[in-house]
């Protein structure tokens, strides 16, 4: 059974100056519990979902899964933000390395897959060279159904289909509201196959939803395990929830606006961009929920190890102490194995180390180089990355960061400073309804020749 632990060690004032004391970190629980008090409510008054979610029944899902599964060579999922953050973090933990580089049988018998998420042409035209019409399934997915770019991107990949297959409802699955929005008349007007996001769950919270299941699940992804995980959570991890909440929001009372995520996995790196919208996006407020302004966040940085401890550590040691960094360890890792350090004379010390125990040796040394620096540190641990324990990290830090907004009364389910770039893209595109908004964009858009170079 996969176990997370949470280590604050390097946190604690026994151990840092300027750490946290025991004193504070009861004082600051107390203020975490208040956010954990306004989350729950939000929970009981159905506007908040995302607690709910392991429990989803899935049975439905994987019925229809088996179908695809089996039958198309390529997956691609047409989505942006949390709509794809959450299945490429998913991907990138439990898929193997190079997984779509491996032959269809390597891969038992299962799809390869594509995120198509950026509109940036040379993506998405790559995709469709790659992948063959009558060999792809396509998951289109958008809670609102009027995102701009998943709709741009599922432009071009509905008339590579409309030209090539015959029946169009085998090779699309749409994921969207329940009720309204215009990828949801689209599919009924197709009489295609759906599954809903409920109103309560927003798009950075979804990964358990449809959102993140539905892909998960045609590529043979346990995703009974990896709600499995989240689950024990819910039940039995919010003691963790709280002192993790309680520690960061101390140390964002301390000054310390940078927040860096560092797991030494290459399999997490997608897992930390997933992290950093999470929290970007939830805790970069300018506004409480009662209208007073408080500007409140801080920036979250994601790395990785032992990567990382070439560039950026640099910067976290002898740069200004503005940061606080969380790292996640692995106790064993796939696939390990040990190396012969005779090759070279200068280099027999390695004879016989795995390259695990040399991954997990940096993260100490990493760990006792920041420490000697004052930077405070937390260490999440894992004794196995599988979809238990990616479910487990996925609900942990999805508690963590709206109990930390509610604490302060803000609200980490909303996105008002994301709102107005695309309402002046949509201006911009002459779509219906923004014209305001076009007409207020050019008159900020205005750039002097003078300050180009």
């Amino acid at each position: 059974m996969a176990k997370l632990t949470c280590d604050y060690n390097f946190a604690a004032s026994k151990n840092l100056l300027g750490g946290i004391s025991e004193e504070d970190l009861q004082a600051y629980k107390k203020k975490a519990a208040l956010g954990y008090e306004r989350l729950q409510a939000m929970v009981n008054d159905g506007k908040v979902g995302f607690p709910h979610l392991p429990k989803y029944d899935t049975t439905e899902l994987k019925e229809f899964a088996k179908d695809v599964k089996t039958n198309f060579n390529d997956l691609i999922v047409v989505g942006i933000g949390g709509s794809a953050l959450g299945i490429e973090a998913v991907v990138n933990a439990v898929l193997p390395y190079g997984y779509n580089a491996m032959s269809y049988t390597d891969r038992g018998c299962l799809p390869r897959v594509w995120v198509a998420d950026n509109v940036d042409p040379s993506k998405i035209q790559s995709i469709l060279k790659i992948c063959t019409p009558e060999d792809t399934f396509a998951v289109v997915i958008s809670k609102s159904g009027n995102t701009v770019e998943t709709a741009e991107n599922y432009s071009l990949i509905h008339e590579w289909f409309k030209s090539n297959v015959q029946d169009l409802k085998k090779h699309i699955v749409v994921v969207t509201d329940p009720n309204k929005g215009p990828l949801r008349e689209y599919a009924t007007q197709n009489n295609l196959k759906t599954f809903p996001i409920e109103a309560s769950i927003g798009g950075r919270f979804s990964v358990m939803s449809p959102v993140g299941l539905v892909p998960a699940a045609f590529l043979g992804i346990d995703i009974d395990k990896m709600l499995a995980g989240a689950a024990s959570i819910t039940d039995e991890g919010i003691e963790q929830v709280m002192t993790l909440a309680a520690i960061y929001l101390y140390f964002m009372d301390k000054g310390k606006s940078i927040n860096v995520l560092m797991p030494y996995s290459s399999r997490l790196d997608k897992f930390a961009e997933w992290f950093c919208q999470l929290w970007g996006e939830s805790l970069g407020k300018k506004y409480t929920m009662d209208g007073k302004e408080i500007t409140f966040g801080t920036t979250p940085v994601r790395t990785v190890g032992a990567i990382d401890q070439h560039s950026q550590i640099q910067l976290f040691r002898e740069g200004p102490l503005d940061k606080v960094v969380t790292f996640i360890g692995l106790e064993t890792h796939d696939n390990d194995v040990s190396v012969k350090g005779d090759f070279y004379e200068a280099f027999s010390y390695l004879n016989g180390l795995h390259l695990g125990k040399l991954l997990n040796s940096e993260l100490k040394a990493t760990e006792a180089a920041l420490l000697t620096s004052k930077v405070p540190s937390l260490k999440i641990g894992l004794n196995i990355l599988d979809e238990y324990s990616l479910g487990q990290l996925f609900m942990l830090f999805q508690y963590i960061v709206p109990i930390i907004g509610l604490s302060v009364n803000i609200n980490p389910f909303d996105q008002p400073g994301v709102e107005e770039a695309k309402e002046y893209a949509y201006g911009m595109m002459n779509r219906t309804g923004f014209e305001a908004k076009k007409t207020q964009f050019e008159e900020i858009y205005k750039k002097d020749d003078a300050f180009i170079i």
